[in-house]
């Protein structure tokens, strides 16, 4: 019978190890190893035994193409600032910030601001998350 085979893996940087350490000595971080299934490691094992097909090229700035994506406007010119020219259709936008700063208020002036537009409503669906 083979022996069980044992993997810890620090959660912060993802450095591995035969066995748990208190410190990562590869970023510093404390109590961050947890200890990998089975499952976990045997997926581990393919995705490192095959080779990489996508392997990506550095091409020169002068070279880069540059795609027009149609944006609307949310009505706050901020928030279309902060989005690149606006909102893109399809996209999906995190609004996040500490409780209080006025994240759903500013979400409900730009349903608003999209409801009165006469936008279509798939480009105003959003969700809070909590």
């Amino acid at each position: 019978m083979a022996k069980k085979q044992i993997l810890f893996e620090c959660q912060a940087c993802g450095h591995q190890s035969a066995k748990w350490l208190g410190k990562c000595p590869n970023c510093g971080a404390w109590d961050e190893y947890i200890e990998l299934s089975q499952n976990q490691i045997e997926v581990l094992k393919e995705i490192n035994s095959k080779p990489s097909s996508t392997q990506g090229n550095a091409i020169p700035i002068t070279e880069v193409r540059f795609e027009q994506i149609e944006r609307y406007s949310s009505g706050d010119n901020e928030l279309d600032l902060v989005l690149g020219g606006g909102i893109v259709q399809g996209s999906l936008t995190l609004i996040g910030g500490s409780p209080g700063v006025g994240k759903s208020t500013l979400l409900l002036k730009i349903a608003g601001n999209l409801a009165r537009e006469g936008k279509k409503s798939s480009l105003c669906k959003w969700r809070r998350v909590f």
